[in-house]
Order: C-alpha cells, then sequence, then structure tokens
C-alpha cells in the first residue's frame, strides 16, 4: 500500500512485476511490460495537451489507450463503440476531444513528469437524465480510487477481475485502475452473456463487477455455487435485498455498491461477509471518502461526497470547490452504513405523499420471474403524479405484482399502473435506458 498515489499505476506495475500476466482476452496473455510497451507506442502518437477520443472497444488496444494517451500528456476520452463514425465525432468534438490520434506536436517529444493533480480521463456520466456530460478525473483520483478500493475489500495481488462491464464507463475502467494498482490480473469479456460470464466465475475469476440486470440474467440461466469468487460487486442501479439474497443463496458472494462518475467509482460498498446485516445499505464509505447528509442524523437529505477520489468537476467548467453535492438522497443507519433511497429528482408526489420509485423497483425486482423494472410519475390532474410501472418478464400479471407490493409498502406508494412488457431498453452500460421507457410511457 506504499505510494497510494502514483500517477502513472501502469508505469508502476510494469516495473515492479514485468512478468506477471495482466490481461487475458480468450487463449492471449499480455503481461504488465507489453501493457506498458503498448502504451508507450501509443504515447508516442499523441500531443501533450490534446483531448483524444477513441470507440472504447472491448480490447487490449483500447486498454493500452486508457494508459497511453496521459502518458503523452494527453487527456484520454473513450467513447461508446456502438457509435457511428460521425456520431462519435459529434460526442468528441462536444467534450473538445479529436476522434482519433492527432500528430505529435514534436516528434520524440520526451514524455512529460507525471503529476497527480494532471487531468488523464474525460469520462461520459451515464446519460440517463439526457446528453451525458464529461467528468475529468486526474492521476490522483484513479490512484486514490484504485488505493481505497484495496483497503475497503482487501484485494490481492493474486486476484482476477472479470472485466465484462464497458470501458466509457467508470465501472469498467476502474476494474483496470485496481488491477494495475494491486498487480492483479484482468480477464476480459465482451459483450455480456450468462453462459460464458458463469464458466469464467468458475474457472478462477475472484471478482467481479455487474449491474442488477446482468446478475438477474445469470441468476435466471446459470446457478452456483462459485465458490471461488471472493466478491461480486452489484450497482449502478438500485440493488434489492432479494437478488443479493438469491445470488448468495446460490454461492455467489454478492454486494450492493454506490458510486458516481464524479466519484472516481466507488463510494460505498457492502464488504463480503457482512450480509444479511449489511441488508438494505450499500455498507461503509471507502477509506479516503467522506459523505455527509444534508439532514439531520437519521434523516434521509441530499448526500455529498468529499475526498481525493471526487473529480475537478466536468469540461470546460470552473473546478469545483468543496465537496461534490450529488442529487442522491439517503442517510446512515445505526450501525453507519449507507441508505440510498434514490435520486432527488425521480421522488413522485402522488395525493400529497412522497415515493421514492427505488423503493417500489426493489420489491418489484424481487418477484420472480421478474427481469427488469422501471417506476416513475407522469403528471395526473388527480393526483399531481401517478406513479408508473414498467415491468420486463415472462408468466407475469399486474395483480400478483400488486400483490407483492402492497405486502409490503403503504397505500399510496404502490403504482396506479402496471405495464407488463417482454423488454425493456438498455443503454450500453447494462443500464435500464430510464429515458426512453418514461417518454415511451408518456405517449400511452
Amino acid at each position: 500500500m506504499d505510494d497510494p498515489v502514483a500517477p502513472d499505476l501502469l508505469a508502476r506495475a510494469a516495473s515492479r512485476w514485468p512478468d506477471r500476466i495482466a490481461l487475458r482476452v480468450g487463449d492471449h496473455r499480455w503481461t504488465f511490460a507489453d501493457l506498458d510497451y503498448a502504451a508507450h507506442e501509443i504515447a508516442a502518437r499523441v500531443a501533450a495537451g490534446s483531448r483524444v477520443a477513441f470507440r472504447a472497444e472491448m480490447s487490449p488496444a483500447s486498454i493500452a489507450s486508457v494508459w497511453g494517451i496521459p502518458r503523452a500528456g494527453g487527456i484520454a476520452v473513450p467513447l461508446d463503440p456502438r457509435l457511428d463514425v460521425a456520431a462519435a465525432g459529434r460526442l468528441a468534438e462536444s467534450f473538445g476531444a479529436t476522434l482519433g490520434w492527432p500528430p505529435r506536436a514534436h516528434p520524440g517529444q520526451p514524455e512529460p513528469e507525471p503529476s497527480p493533480d494532471r487531468p488523464v480521463l474525460i469520462v461520459g456520466t451515464s446519460g440517463t437524465a439526457g446528453r451525458p456530460r464529461g467528468v475529468v478525473l486526474t492521476a490522483g483520483n484513479i490512484a486514490a480510487a484504485a488505493a481505497a478500493s484495496r483497503i475497503h475489500l482487501g484485494t490481492r495481488d493474486t486476484d482476477v477481475w472479470l472485466l465484462t462491464l464497458p470501458l466509457h464507463h467508470v465501472a469498467g475502467l476502474a476494474i483496470l485502475w485496481r488491477s494495475a494498482h494491486d498487480g492483479s490480473q484482468v480477464l476480459l469479456h465482451g459483450q455480456f452473456e450468462p453462459a460464458p460470464v458463469a464458466a469464467a466465475l468458475r474457472d478462477g475469476v475472484t471478482w467481479v463487477s455487474l449491474v442488477p440486470t446482468m446478475l438477474r440474467r445469470l441468476m435466471s440461466t446459470q446457478r452456483g455455487p462459485w465458490p471461488g469468487v471472493r466478491g461480486a460487486l452489484i450497482g449502478g442501479a438500485g440493488v434489492g435485498d432479494d437478488l443479493i439474497a438469491a445470488a448468495t443463496a446460490a454461492g455467489l458472494a454478492a454486494v450492493a455498491t454506490y458510486g458516481m462518475t464524479e466519484t472516481g467509482g466507488q463510494i460505498s460498498t457492502v464488504r463480503p461477509g457482512e450480509w444479511p446485516a449489511a441488508a438494505g445499505t450499500v455498507g461503509h464509505p471507502l477509506p479516503g471518502v467522506a459523505v455527509s447528509v444534508a439532514a439531520a442524523p437519521g434523516r434521509p437529505g441530499l448526500l455529498s461526497v468529499a475526498g481525493p477520489t471526487v473529480s475537478p468537476g466536468y469540461i470546460d467548467e470552473l473546478p469545483r470547490s468543496g465537496a461534490f453535492v450529488t442529487n442522491d438522497i439517503g442517510y446512515f443507519d445505526g450501525a453507519g452504513r449507507l441508505v440510498v433511497l434514490g435520486r432527488a429528482d425521480e421522488v413522485v408526489v402522488t395525493g400529497g405523499e412522497n415515493v421514492h420509485p427505488a423503493a417500489v423497483e426493489a420489491i418489484l425486482a424481487g418477484v420472480p420471474g421478474v427481469i427488469d423494472v422501471v417506476a416513475f410519475g407522469l403528471p395526473d390532474e388527480e393526483w399531481g403524479e401517478r406513479l408508473v410501472a414498467v415491468v420486463s418478464g415472462e408468466g407475469l400479471t399486474a395483480s400478483e405484482l400488486q400483490v407483492a407490493l402492497a405486502a409490503a409498502l403503504p397505500r399510496h406508494a404502490i403504482p396506479k399502473e402496471i405495464r407488463i412488457v417482454a423488454a425493456l431498453p438498455y443503454l450500453s452500460n447494462g443500464k435500464v435506458d430510464r429515458a426512453t421507457v418514461r417518454r415511451g410511457a408518456a405517449a400511452w
């Protein structure tokens, strides 16, 4: 744990463990020295001070770009690889970046001295509420996030991380940072598919990060146990206790985690072994991550986050001063664990009562056969807003879903309308595309 804020984690890893396997893709292996050399070759093509955007395919080349562009003094801007060239170019331009490597200003120019305060990445937010915003992350943010995760989770240099989350989102990128910090290995998969993921979890993988949809798909088609898995971090959306309980019963050490792009990923995570005491929470904040609640003790309020993992701000905006104020509402329970109720702008006021859609979603997600669910409010002349739920799954009826909700929630928190669909639309990071669902419901 020495040198926790080393500005270039890959260079440090290559110096310490040059022959250790850093990356596996199928039958191919790359050592830390191999990745470091690839990053150096990419750095030789990048002009210092440039913002370089690239379509972040799930490939060694993309991983080398994440490390190599900042090494030259540039800022890496990974984009959704599903975008066509024109759309990627427009998004890159909105981030002030060039799509592709610009010519180096001075061929042979030495690489600049790394600094913890230097911006190295621009990562788009998930865009669930609109156009993605470009979050600036520094070398110090990245190194601090990796170091805090190791302390909190107890990760080891012998670990193997399964990477199946996209490389243009912070949850996927964070796996690269943790691996380089710890000297552990990454097993790179492409698009999430339950069968190959289940096979990997039986064959040496010790850690994995998934969104709830991925875990539900895994649990519905593949049953454990997976005794070699030390932890499965489940986040990116509300995680119901029923889902964690089902995974635990199947032999998968699933833990709820809460994080944001603006905080370099993890803010708070349940440690393996804390279940079921930590049920309903996202565990304790990571070391060095200070979370405060804008409310009286024990009462819910807006969450703020401060510490070395917190981004200095968004592109082309004044640097942030003070803590990052999230749009999430939560509180600390009596054991000091964080409970996140949902986004402040998603609270539905129906008939004068406040309803957190995340609480409704958590109940519905626990009903057998449910794959995913989105709850939200729509304008209503009688109620002000009426609560609506859209559920994907098979063999479901609205009446059985109403019964499940009535057993767990007050009457005002039960949706006035439940619509069952075969499938919901998804963003590239595996989350439900809430904006698209809401737009479709508004046209009912």
